[in-house]
């Protein structure tokens, strides 16, 4: 007995074979109602399945140079990091720039938050901490960890 999950597997399968016979029709020059008279589809259908697998493809290819771009600013970011966290206000200029175009790159600016929705505590890590205390500052910033307690001047205590 086939089951529900063999049925899916064999419908899924046969959209995907006829998806790729509609685009290589396609791309052979075959108009939507040549390509839904070979299938046994109607004209809509036809140009559904063709224009739903071009989005696809697009959004992918999409997402890959996303990646990409987020991944060379990271790289610039770390090369510049040391130089920018020492002081040196060409670094911090250069890195500040990095970070705003991660932020457009991903939309931030896009979906900002309303002032009531902004966390009402925040931290400040400063550089003089030991590792471990800078780390985790990091984290309560990305809402990893639990803001540590401050020490009534805006910092973060010890």
């Amino acid at each position: 007995m086939v089951t529900r999950k063999q049925r899916q597997a064999r419908a899924s399968a046969a959209k995907r074979d006829q998806t790729l016979q509609a685009l290589q029709l396609r791309a052979s020059g075959a108009t939507y109602r040549q390509i839904a008279d070979v299938l046994g589809i109607d004209k809509m259908t036809a140009w559904r399945l063709v224009q739903e697998e071009a989005a696809s493809a697009i959004q992918e290819q999409a997402s890959e140079v996303l990646q990409l771009e987020l991944t060379r600013l990271d790289r610039m970011q770390m090369g510049l990091w040391t130089k920018a966290i020492d002081g040196d206000v060409q670094a911090v200029d250069k890195v500040l720039r990095i970070m705003e175009q991660r932020a457009k790159l991903l939309g931030l600016y896009d979906r900002a938050p309303e002032p009531d929705q902004l966390p009402s505590e925040g931290v400040i890590v400063i550089r003089g901490e030991s590792q471990e205390e800078y780390i985790a500052g990091l984290k309560a910033i990305r809402g990893e960890l639990p803001m540590p307690p401050s020490n009534g001047n805006g910092q973060a205590g010890s």
